[in-house]
């Protein structure tokens, strides 16, 4: 057996069709067959039956896949490692981030990382907290920009930075210069929908003032995103609480609605989070130099030490 036999066998198994997995590799479907049976007849297990349409996997086959993608991602950390040693910067880098980040800080960094290392092909995926932290187990992805910490021994965070939340008031005309959590007025706070990383450390902050349960309205709004969160908001006449970057987009007559918080500051940390054994350290350390070259200059400065992280 030999490691191209494999990765035909998981050609087949991805695309569940031999005359197309031929083509995928770039090769007849007659030699790919042929691999494929004879890297059967070596381990004498059949791994796909071939009278199906589309091909299907047998019980047995399905224990050998999962051993052979093991092997696969294994002979890709290789290459990485031998890509590393060498000082070179090629091949694919994939992430994933989260949708509250996303639209603030993509267009921020993506340009000069994509013209730095014009070798790195770069997939970029909007995903929740939770559907990263799967990726990124299983390998999937790389990357994973996000809100941390996150607690969980098979994943290394690496900090890029910290921004303060800010209370955004369309209730009223009379706005004031800063606000207390226990000032909030939770009759009139919307929310992102469940899923998002934004709603439990808005609702993390809430929990923290005895009026956070005293909500008592007739609409329930699940907004799937930031914009569709700001646009009701502002239409209901309610209030929100939003991310330092997220503010930066807004109108300037929104940005009048803009309440910084009273200390303790509530702020989040939005890290890059891989797989303990993701091994493209250098490229992982360029990737974390641009985006808070970029970042940092743009969030305030605050010397107090009264802050809070609600994840934390």
């Amino acid at each position: 057996m030999n490691i191209q036999q494999f990765k035909y066998v998981l050609a087949v198994v991805e695309l569940k069709h031999f005359e197309t997995a031929a083509e995928a590799c770039f090769v007849a479907q007659s030699t790919l067959s042929t691999m494929i049976n004879k890297f059967e007849d070596e381990i004498g297990i059949k791994i796909f039956n071939r009278k199906t349409k589309p091909v299907s996997i047998t019980a047995e086959g399905a224990q050998i896949i999962k051993r052979l993608r093991i092997i696969q991602k294994e002979m890709d950390a290789l290459d990485n490692v031998v890509q590393e040693l060498k000082g070179e910067m090629t091949g694919e880098l994939r992430i994933g981030i989260i949708p509250t980040t996303a639209p603030d800080l993509l267009p921020l960094f993506l340009s000069k990382f994509a013209s730095d290392f014009p070798k790195i092909k770069m997939i970029v995926q909007e995903l929740t907290t939770l559907e990263i932290r799967k990726a990124l187990k299983n390998r999937m992805l790389d990357v994973g920009i996000l809100a941390i910490p996150l607690e969980d021994d098979e994943l290394v965070e690496l900090n890029l930075y910290s921004e303060p939340f800010l209370f955004y008031d369309c209730s009223t005309e009379k706005i004031k210069s800063t606000i207390a959590i226990q000032e909030l007025d939770y009759s009139k706070l919307w929310l992102l929908e469940e899923g998002h990383c934004l709603r439990t450390q808005v609702q993390n902050i809430c929990e923290l003032s005895d009026k956070s349960q005293e909500k008592h309205v007739n609409i329930e709004f699940k907004a799937g995103s930031l914009d569709s969160l700001l646009r009701f908001t502002k239409a209901s006449k309610g209030v929100t609480i939003l991310p330092y970057l997220a503010s930066l987009a807004l109108s300037k007559s929104d940005q009048k609605k803009l309440i910084p918080f009273k200390f303790p500051t509530p702020v989040r940390s939005i890290g890059l989070v891989t797989h303990k054994h993701f091994v493209k350290k250098q490229l992982l350390n360029q990737l974390q130099a641009i985006i808070q070259q970029v970042i940092l200059p743009l969030i305030p400065k605050n010397h107090s030490t009264k802050q809070f992280n609600p994840l934390s």
